[in-house]
């Protein structure tokens, strides 16, 4: 399910919880209230041993689970109330059963449901080349003169880890500190979209002796689009030196993953780039 559009699965789920409604209601001629829980527990029972199997994440179910929950709640809880009174007349002598402040709910749940299930496909997928350009405005360069190819020597802090890992990470920056590899260098030409340009990096150790040896992974990835993402493999040139052509498909910022390992050693540091539109 994590890999699926959330409204797809959205829109599934609440159809389903609201045919399962109006099909005990309108067609067993069930009452409102036991109609809409029966259907909350069908559609439950069905979504959440798939979410526990599939789990995309506590904000996830959360969202499925209250929709899911609404859409026949909602109905029922009018159904009932149509129930219990009789329908009352409007000025024209009409029966008017439903009353406009349960839809503007409904209406008002539709709309959270769409939003919500939008950021937080974004948040998980980003958003595409296409959406960017409609949506968000141009990148300036103006804006990032802060943004380098240097890497500041930390462990690679990702937030998205799960929260056991912390206590490795923590681990792991301690062993980095002791170490002292120290990183350099970067770009050696002002790198252009879709045009190679050599990345060089630099490695050594506490007492400035070159690294060597070592296998280095460079990531780039993409905040706004992980499709995107590229890894290269750099090569070591001469000693304690790295590189390799890179070539990126998207100008802007982009965010950088460098892992170096040499026997049972592993040294990870991020940093982060600009790439130029044109040349």
């Amino acid at each position: 399910m994590e890999n699926q559009s959330l409204l797809l699965t959205l829109g599934v789920g609440v159809f389903a919880s609201s045919a399962l409604f109006f099909i005990f209601h309108k067609g067993f001629g069930w009452a409102g209230r036991l109609a809409a829980l029966l259907s909350i527990l069908i559609v439950q029972s069905i979504y959440i041993p798939l979410a526990a199997m599939n789990w995309a994440g506590l904000d996830v179910f959360a969202i499925h689970f209250g929709f899911f929950t609404m859409a026949a709640a909602l109905p029922g809880i009018i159904a009932g109330n149509g129930d219990a009174q009789p329908a009352s007349v409007d000025a024209n002598g009409k029966k008017r059963r439903f009353h406009w402040v349960p839809l503007t709910i409904a209406g008002f749940f539709v709309i959270l449901a769409t939003v919500d299930a939008t950021i937080i496909t974004l948040a998980n997928k980003g958003a595409s080349a296409e959406f960017i350009r409609q949506f968000l405005p141009e990148p300036r360069r103006e804006s990032a003169v802060n943004v380098t190819s240097s890497f500041p020597g930390t462990v690679s802090n990702n937030f998205q880890k799960k929260y056991d890992q912390y206590n490795n990470y923590l681990s792991q920056l301690k062993t980095q500190t002791e170490r002292g590899w120290k990183i350099g260098e970067g770009w050696l030409t002002k790198p252009y979209i879709n045009q190679p340009s050599m990345f060089r990096i630099k490695v050594t150790d506490k007492a400035d002796q070159p690294v060597t040896g070592g296998k280095v992974q460079l990531s780039f990835l993409r905040p706004a689009n992980k499709a995107l993402d590229q890894q290269f493999q750099l090569q070591e040139t001469v000693p304690g030196y790295y590189e390799m052509p890179v070539s990126l498909a998207a100008p802007g910022l982009w965010n950088m993953v460098l892992t170096i390992s040499r026997g049972e050693e592993f040294h990870e540091v991020k940093g982060e780039t600009w790439i130029e539109a044109v040349k």
